[in-house]
């Protein structure tokens, strides 16, 4: 669009293609030419009266777009419009401008999206229409939602590879109590914040299909459909998630025993010391009347009186089988 770096409109022809249009046709559109996809940037200049001057929407529109959620929110305004604030697995903060967001309102005729431009919801579905293989009208949101739960799907199929590694690494013993921990613990965070953006997918699917707006309604077996894929991708997020969890346990099962086998050898070795040091102490006062100060061969006796202790002292823990 004119003036406008980052934005586009769109013209789609009903057949999954689309042509650009600049910002002085956009204005002369009419619902018979076909269906409307405007993008903005939420980090264009005056925004708001942009969405105001140049595509003359109200403020009951205009104030859900530039709105800031945190979860799946879906209001009808009419029979016919619909506001979407959608979330996209983009690692990013949770704020205005936030990539993670994706704002749209929806006509049976127009849409306007509001995120950035490189958010691979729009790019993804900006690339079909170039091949002639995108959203034919209404079913743009059909688009929005095979596209993130596409890509939740990549995520997942990556996920459960890292964490297979790491199940084969804990079981093989390559890695101690170092490497494995401290990367499962980044995963298991990773993991939790993609099981939740499948679940917001799937209650944006579900919100959808039970709206009585006409236009939604016509796409009603699609929008069952890719509920029940986007609930099988929550099942399998909740499964990677308590495999995470078993091999959390595991690893922190391990590490216990570890600690508890060095506290119990550093207490068997300070229990067979604790005798010779005392021996040793005693003979090291500096008071008069030590035994064998006068005598050449009392430091070796004494050596072989410790080493004789010493061993019979292990020779006793390794009949009780105490080590």
């Amino acid at each position: 669009m004119d003036g406008f770096e980052n934005a586009f409109a769109l013209l789609l022809d009903g057949s999954g293609g689309a042509r650009s249009l600049t910002l002085e046709e956009t204005r002369s559109w009419r619902a018979s030419d076909g269906m409307l996809w405007v993008h903005l940037p939420p980090d264009l200049p005056d925004l708001p009266r942009v969405l105001e001057a140049v595509f003359q929407l109200p403020p009951r529109v205009r104030e859900p777009l530039l709105a800031d959620m945190g979860r799946v929110r879906i209001e009808v305004l009419n029979e016919n419009e619909l506001v979407l604030l959608l979330l996209h697995p983009d690692p990013a903060p949770t704020n205005v401008s936030s990539p993670r967001q994706l704002r749209a309102w929806m006509t049976a005729d127009r849409c306007v999206t509001v995120a950035p431009t490189n958010q691979r919801a729009i790019v993804a579905v900006r690339e079909q229409l170039a091949h002639g293989q995108g959203p034919r009208g209404t079913d743009l949101f059909l688009a929005f939602a095979t596209t993130a739960l596409s890509t939740a799907a990549l995520r997942t199929n990556e996920l459960d590879d890292t964490l297979s590694g790491l199940e084969t690494r804990f079981e093989e013993r390559r890695d101690d109590s170092v490497d494995v921990p401290t990367a499962l613990r980044r995963l298991r965070r990773t993991l939790v914040e993609q099981r939740r953006f499948v679940s917001l997918v799937r209650d944006a699917i579900l919100r959808v299909s039970l709206l009585t707006v006409e236009w939604v309604r016509a796409q009603e077996l699609e929008l069952r459909q890719m509920a029940e894929r986007a609930g099988g991708a929550l099942k399998e997020m909740d499964a990677l998630v308590e495999r995470a969890r078993i091999l959390h346990e595991d690893v922190k099962a391990r590490l216990d025993a570890r600690s508890q086998r060095i506290l119990y050898m550093l207490t068997i070795i300070s229990g067979v010391f604790l005798p010779l040091s005392f021996i040793t102490g005693l003979l090291g006062v500096n008071v008069g009347g030590i035994p064998g100060a006068q005598w050449r061969g009392s430091f070796l006796l004494l050596v072989l009186v410790l080493v004789v202790l010493a061993a019979a002292e292990w020779r006793a823990l390794r009949r009780r089988e105490l080590v």
